[in-house]
């Protein structure tokens, strides 16, 4: 997989306004668009000191929005931070648009914005395993298939999971699940 930093700071350490957040969305937008089908971005907040939840909704809120409408393909977003406290913007704004986006740290992945128990667990899953199957995850998680399914198309509409059909079951696709990390 692709995969470009976009580093917030190149903008300022202190960001606060819209106008601001508007021109620093304009550039990942064009970095978005430049990769290869798959790729993805890693938006960056190191070195920063302050992020407004106005700046976070103009870049993250706004882009995000766009890419769970099919903007750019099967690309994908994750946030990288030194502190879960940086995000806490970012976090509020997602919820109220209804996203979600994966957030890592120096030592784990977090699942910040809109979410549900349901949604991080099966996410977890996906992740633990790297690859794997509506089938397969809905019998590790004791679910019924059509609660499963669910799950999975929420976790595929939001970016968060790559899914990619590998046959049919009658009126059903068979998809292959991969987690957007990678090591």
């Amino acid at each position: 997989m692709h995969i470009e930093r976009f580093h917030v700071a190149q903008f300022g350490p202190r960001l606060g306004t819209r106008m601001e957040g508007e021109h620093a969305r304009a550039e990942l937008i064009a970095l978005l668009t430049s990769l290869p089908e798959g790729g993805q971005v890693r938006v960056s907040l190191d070195k920063m000191d302050v992020l407004s939840t106005s700046f976070s909704d103009e870049l993250i809120g706004k882009t995000l929005h766009l890419l769970t409408q099919g903007e750019f393909g099967d690309r994908t977003l994750i946030l990288e931070t030194p502190s879960l406290d940086l995000a806490d913007g970012i976090d509020v704004k997602l919820a109220q648009r209804q996203l979600a986006l994966l957030c890592l740290t120096k030592d784990a992945w977090h699942l910040i914005g809109a979410q549900t128990p349901a949604i991080t667990d099966t996410l977890r899953l996906i992740i633990e395993k790297g690859q794997t199957t509506a089938k397969e995850l809905a019998s590790d998680l004791g679910l019924q298939m059509n609660a499963c399914v669910n799950r999975v198309a929420r976790l595929a509409k939001l970016h968060l999971i790559h899914r990619e059909q590998i046959g049919m079951s009658g009126p059903q696709a068979i998809y292959s699940l991969h987690s957007i990390l990678t090591t």
